[in-house]
């Protein structure tokens, strides 16, 4: 079967496309990742996107309902200019799964996610492309008392895990997340959101420098983090609170770069010390993390997501995985999923393309250890096109198993394509 994954996180920074064949062998799912792109968001609904994160953000629902249309047929075009980009029409995709663009996660004072909202009408993304699109994959893991994320961790885990070794999977998006693989026993995996990766560090660029983001952390890297700040930042009681659970930029949005940059000018901070200080405060947050609720120590951390790309915050990630190991640990070896056969910038589209087949073929498609779910789930709803009938035979001829064990990528591409 072959669709095509989408996927757009807290960033913003593009719409991720995979294109993605699938075969079932037994329990094992093979893969091949036939192409992938990044598509431009238009920059006025982008803007306006990532105004509603902010808590205090007042919305109509007009504007809500309009712009749920208005993204649902962004969602469809890079649907079809990323498998075009990858030499394939739309009338040979069979399946498009998109995660939507979350514009609110909340979680209440107790830690419990309570609601999310993902925009990107799915209907819109069916009829624009003709192919069946499955969708929502967060609420039904919150009705089962789970955090609605980190979803991809189940990718993560059937993908990574190993039989000798515990590993790891950091994505550092806009917020990172990791995923904790113990050895041999890729169900038990561990998973949660760390807290920030760029989505700080985007914010204080914006607000200090007039720049997007921080390109390869080089602002950053001419700075010196405050002690003082840091110190403060890590105090949100967000970092002390045990998994599950999940965040956003309700939380570390603009709101909080707000807080610290009036912050940093009362300790007379400039641009790039608040840079180099909210770096730290990712990396320090995310090796903290796994310090302290990891099931075992990682030998291996596969790490993906827009945040490689700044060699500051990886090397802070680096320095602070090897403060926090534990006796007898060592920092984990950190390795790029391109150099496990994944592009990075491909991972986690290529995740809801897996994520949406299960979903098609009804089988469990989450893990409880990640999301704190009280079972594990069936996650996603199903918008049928014209060539749903015919899905439904292929998926009927598949048998009625529960679920995959394993996930073997089998062929890649190298480099991006891209229409940006």
């Amino acid at each position: 079967m072959r669709v095509v994954g989408l996927m757009s996180g807290t960033s913003l920074d593009a719409i991720d496309v995979a294109v993605v064949d699938l075969e079932l062998r037994g329990p094992t799912l093979e893969a091949v990742l036939v192409g992938w792109a990044e598509e431009p968001w238009p920059a006025a609904l982008r803007e306006r996107i990532r105004g509603w994160s902010d808590p205090l953000a007042t919305v109509a629902v007009e504007d809500i309902a309009a712009a749920s249309m208005e993204i649902g047929a962004v969602f469809a075009e890079a649907a079809s200019r990323g498998a075009a980009s990858a030499g394939v029409a739309m009338a040979a995709v069979d399946l498009v799964a998109s995660h939507g663009q979350t514009v609110h996660h909340r979680v209440d004072d107790d830690g419990r996610a309570v609601a999310t909202l993902q925009l990107g009408e799915p209907a819109v993304i069916a009829e624009q492309t003709g192919c069946t699109v499955v969708a929502d994959f967060r609420p039904r893991d919150i009705c089962a008392g789970g955090q609605g994320a980190p979803l991809v961790s189940f990718v993560d885990a059937l993908l990574f895990g190993e039989a000798d070794r515990t590993v790891a999977a950091l994505n550092l998006g806009g917020i990172a997340n990791v995923t904790v693989i113990p050895a041999g026993e890729p169900f038990a995996a561990v998973a949660f959101d760390t807290g920030p990766a760029n989505s700080l560090i985007d914010g204080a660029a914006r607000t200090l420098v007039g720049q997007t983001f921080d390109l390869d952390g080089a602002i950053a890297g001419g700075g010196r983090p405050s002690k003082a700040l840091l110190e403060e930042l890590l105090a949100e009681p967000y970092f002390q609170r045990a998994p599950p659970k999940s965040t956003g930029r309700e939380l570390f949005g603009d709101e909080f770069v707000a807080r610290v940059v009036v912050r940093a000018r009362a300790l007379d901070l400039r641009a790039d010390d608040v840079l180099a200080t909210l770096t730290e405060l990712s990396a320090w947050s995310v090796a903290r993390a796994m310090a302290r609720w990891a099931p075992a120590w990682p030998e291996v951390l596969h790490v993906s997501g827009g945040g490689t790309r700044n060699a500051t915050l990886m090397a802070a990630l680096g320095l602070a995985l090897a403060r926090e190991a534990p006796d007898g640990g060592g920092r984990p070896i950190i390795r790029s999923v391109d150099e496990a056969g994944m592009p990075s910038g491909a991972k986690e589209a290529f995740a809801f393309a897996i994520l949406g087949h299960e979903a098609l073929h009804g089988r469990l498609n989450s893990l409880p250890g990640a999301t704190g779910a009280r079972h594990a789930s069936v996650l996603g709803a199903i918008w049928p096109a014209a060539n749903y009938a015919r899905l439904v035979r292929l998926v009927s001829q598949a048998g009625d198993m529960q679920r995959i064990d394993r996930i073997v990528l089998r062929r890649w591409v190298a480099d991006p394509t891209s229409s940006s």
